[in-house]
């Protein structure tokens, strides 16, 4: 009676451990440690009185009831095992509860920094975008635009006209020409023994302005 007494007390403290979300395992080991020794105790105990019965006259009787008294500690012992067995196989199933659980909270702490990334790389990537668009839009500087007529006026100046560069090229082809037909003329003149007409001075071809 004292041993159950004892035993449900510390069955009461491992279930209001477990409860409170933290088991006393080493209370839990004591007492499977103590359900195996009162078991060994009751075998050891009913083959002493099995021995005890069979030197008495009325062995069947004597028999019976030390099996009963055997049956009756195995019970008890064996009800005390399933508590315990119980109250392990809740704890195991809060622990695998509370393992979900934290994996779920880590994915979900992990999405949530993926998303929390992406939206600062996207607000980055549009201030940057929004930054380019107005340089390019802005206005030229003062000194740029004051300096920009000079700059214009000079590539006018010194880029060269291609009218003008065509009237030259056809004046030289024209007094290429020109040499030409006065050599084939003087020398026809030569071959008929009159005197040669002077050459054109290369001069007569002016260069373009």
């Amino acid at each position: 009676m004292k041993s159950t007494l004892t035993f449900l007390a510390l069955c009461a403290g491992v279930l209001v451990a477990q409860a409170a979300g933290a088991p006393d395992l080493a209370t839990e080991r004591a007492e499977r440690d103590r359900i195996g020794a009162e078991r060994s105790r009751a075998e050891a105990a009913f083959a002493a009185r099995e021995q005890e019965c069979r030197e008495r006259f009325a062995v069947t009787a004597c028999l019976d009831a030390a099996r009963r008294e055997r049956r009756a500690a195995l019970d008890r012992l064996r009800v005390q095992q399933d508590v315990l067995d119980e109250a392990d196989r809740k704890r195991r199933a809060a622990q695998r509860v509370e393992e979900i659980r934290n994996n779920v909270s880590a994915e979900e702490a992990k999405r949530r920094d993926i998303a929390e990334r992406q939206r600062l790389k996207a607000k980055q990537q549009a201030e940057a975008a929004s930054t380019e668009a107005v340089a390019v839009s802005a206005p030229a500087a003062p000194a740029s635009r004051a300096g920009r007529p000079a700059a214009v006026a000079h590539r006018k100046a010194s880029a060269p006209d291609p009218r003008r560069a065509q009237e030259y090229e056809q004046r030289q082809t024209d007094a290429k020409a020109h040499r030409e037909a006065v050599v084939r003329r003087n020398a026809e003149r030569a071959a008929k023994g009159k005197p040669a007409k002077p050459l054109p001075t290369p001069g007569a071809a002016s260069a373009p302005t």
